[in-house]
């Protein structure tokens, strides 16, 4: 034991310790780490919404892994990437998250893939100098609670986080609308009903608390108690205050000689949000009666799960010859990228409401313009504090004139109701398109080297890097788009221009021949920057001074009928809630011209994440682009982007190689130099014999 010690003591011990303490140093790292991200876009780190959805889960989640065993190198990149993500989620998740492994060399395990629904995928194997192919299984299947969700096909790394995420984020708000809310919080569920509306004939109304109350119990007896009830029964000095702030129904009639205001709706709040239930006084041909308690309980889940969970409709206006989303050349990829997440809604305003569970709108490119009733429902829709976007062309072709030079077009201007609308809220899109020097370059053997300046190249420096949209973004290609300006005076009113063309741009108001050839610019000072995405958001003020309502048509049966005359409205002049509006100087951006069935394409990318930050989801934004932000230089001519081309290729690696050797002559000389001052008799030293040589 002695001689141990001493061994220990000596200097003998000394490699022995040290490769022990790799040993234990190894085996410490193993369940002790940290890693650093040092990419400015945090491209290898969990996104904050990825570490909160997982952290809170109320329900055991399993993530089981079907991956092949002996993949070719580069799918077992993608397997690598998959384990360490999801080690990652494993490492900030709770304890109901969990993931497994499945063995494939099992046929139980193949036998689950498939009744899973994952399907092999073919990929190419290089063998024995011999390419063939090979069929393995790559992807995943989510389990929580009842719902099983499978992301198959994993053939990239590109948006895993966000895939995972929302698929998630999807499954609880689907099993759980509740999921998200604090377990000491609860909705509370408040009935409006003035007294005074008992006398005015109105169908239905002295059941109206009663059956409210009814439906709540029977809610709140599947939420596990997690609502409270309420009802007010405000007077004629309370009702303006009342309607101003939620928006529900206001009731005007004369009562002995004065007039009477009363109140009623349904109106759901958590925290500081709240959501209006469509419970309300309406005009048929058989008189005045109460509509919305026949729908009332899917109301109140839809209006749940729209105040604790994300909203997951989107309404898409139709009626005016908007862009077609089921068509695969107009927007059918647009409605495929979009249905992953949200279920979109068609509404044609004409003839119906805006739904309850609606927190967005979408306007795509209308041809035919609106009525003073669908732009009235789409302003208080606002007001609410609903988030609409906007996608208008600037331009369209006239029919009725065709320049046959060269089979190029005529355009003229593309005006709509819906801009009255706009300038209201101090929104002005331009009648034109924004042409630009910088853009994309067409080349090909028939036509050469064409610049078409109608697609403008918006590089990172047009794009607002500060904003969750647009943050990571390298490029965005635009397409026809016309300039938006916009001018308010409103306090409680944020405009952010998203992007930008660039500072050689200038525009086309449909005079003259839409050619390359005859649309560059005669006159470059007037060049400048236009916008051509922007986002204004806030509390808005409405563009109507008063209710737009629609009169039904008077029915025989209801004729001679005393009927008590009132005068129905649920307008707000001014938001309580903010809401947002998005708009586009072009819809060409939803179209299959530039985005791609898959969204790798940054236009894509850009309107998704509109999508997504519009309905509250602002951290999906940066996880969508997070490794994707691609840097790129500032093509100013093709010389000088050739010239860049040779440097890197052949100058950049002679300089280097000339460095090393300036450096390493500098320092052979230097010493030389102090073996010469401090040991001039070293023998060593050749060079100094062969000096003592020459003095000789």
């Amino acid at each position: 034991m002695k001689k141990i010690i001493e061994w220990f003591k000596s200097p003998k011990s000394d490699f022995a310790l040290f490769v022990l303490l790799l040993i234990l140093l190894n085996v410490t790292g193993i369940n002790a780490y940290k890693r650093f991200d040092c990419t400015q876009p945090k491209s290898y780190s969990l996104s904050r919404a990825s570490k909160n959805i997982v952290k809170n889960l109320n329900a055991p989640l399993s993530v089981r892994v079907f991956f092949d065993k002996n993949l070719p190198s580069q799918c077992q990149t993608i397997e690598q990437y998959v384990k360490d993500l999801l080690d990652e989620y494993k490492g900030v998740a709770n304890k109901n998250f969990s993931v497994s492994f499945m063995d494939m060399s099992k046929p139980k395990n193949v036998e689950l893939a498939e009744n899973l629904g994952l399907s092999q995928v073919q990929i190419q194997e290089v063998k024995n100098n011999e390419v063939g192919f090979k069929q393995v299984y790559m992807g995943l299947a989510l389990s929580y609670a009842d719902e099983v969700e499978v992301i198959d096909s994993i053939d990239s790394t590109d948006g895993f986080e966000y895939l995972i995420t929302s698929t998630i984020s999807k499954m609880i708000s689907t099993a759980d609308a509740l999921a998200g809310l604090p377990a000491d919080e609860k909705i509370k569920v408040t009935l409006y009903l003035s007294d005074s509306l008992n006398g005015l004939g109105i169908q239905g109304i002295d059941q109206t608390e009663k059956t409210v109350k009814a439906v709540f119990d029977n809610v709140n007896k599947a939420k596990q108690g997690r609502l409270v009830y309420n009802s007010v029964h405000p007077d004629s000095l309370q009702v303006d205050d009342i309607v101003a702030h939620y928006g529900i129904q206001g009731v005007s009639f004369d009562k002995d000689g004065k007039t009477e205001k009363a109140a009623i709706g349904v109106v759901l709040e958590a925290a500081d949000d709240f959501v209006i239930l469509p419970v309300y006084i309406t005009r048929s041909i058989f008189g005045n009666m109460i509509a919305g308690l026949d729908v009332l309980e899917n109301s109140i889940n839809e209006g749940i799960q729209n105040l604790v969970s994300k909203p997951d409709q989107i309404g898409y206006i139709a009626g005016h010859s908007e862009h077609d989303i089921n068509k695969e050349e107009e927007c059918l990829y647009f409605n495929q990228l979009l249905s992953q997440r949200y279920k979109i809604v068609q509404i044609d305003l004409l003839n119906e409401d805006i739904p309850t569970g609606i927190t967005t709108l979408i306007v795509n490119g209308p041809e035919f313009p609106y009525n003073e009733e669908e732009l009235y429902k789409i302003d208080q829709f606002i007001m609410r504090g609903g988030n609409v976007m906007f996608f208008l062309d600037g331009l369209k072709q006239n029919p009725a004139k065709q320049n046959f030079m060269d089979g190029q077009p005529s355009f003229i201007a593309k005006q709509n109701t819906i801009d009255g609308l706009l300038e209201k809220y101090g929104i002005t899109r331009g009648y034109n398109f924004v042409l630009d020097k910088q853009c994309y370059v067409s080349n090909s053997r028939e036509t050469g080297r064409t610049e078409m300046y109608w697609a403008p190249e918006l590089q990172k420096k047009q794009l607002n890097q500060k904003h969750p949209v647009t943050k990571n973004l390298g490029y965005v290609y635009a397409l026809a788009a016309g300039s938006i300006d916009v001018k308010t005076d409103n306090p409680d009113l944020t405009v952010t221009a998203l992007a930008k063309s660039s500072d050689k741009s200038w525009l086309y108001d449909g005079d003259g021949i839409f050619s390359t050839e005859f649309l560059r610019p005669s006159d470059e000072s007037n060049m400048k920057s236009e916008n051509l995405f922007v986002l204004v958001e806030g509390k808005f003020t409405s563009a109507f001074d008063k209710a737009v309502v629609s009169k039904p048509e008077a029915s025989s049966e209801n004729e001679g009928n005393a009927v008590q005359a009132f005068e129905t409205s649920s307008y707000i002049s001014k938001a309580q809630v903010p809401g947002k509006i998005f708009i586009s100087g072009s819809s060409q951006c939803t179209t299959s011209q530039l985005i791609d069935p898959n969204a790798t394409n940054p236009a894509a990318m850009l309107i998704l994440n509109a999508v997504d930050y519009m309905n509250g989801n602002e951290d999906l934004c940066v996880m969508r682009t997070k490794g994707l932000s691609i840097s790129t230089f500032d093509r100013k001519s093709p010389v000088l982007a050739q010239f860049m081309k040779i440097f890197n290729m052949f100058i950049l690696p002679l300089i280097a190689g000339l460095s090393f050797f300036i450096v390493w002559n500098a320092r052979r000389k230097r010493k030389i130099r102090i073996n010469s001052k401090y040991n001039p008799d070293d023998s060593r030293t050749i060079v100094k014999k062969s000096r003592k040589r020459r003095e000789v």
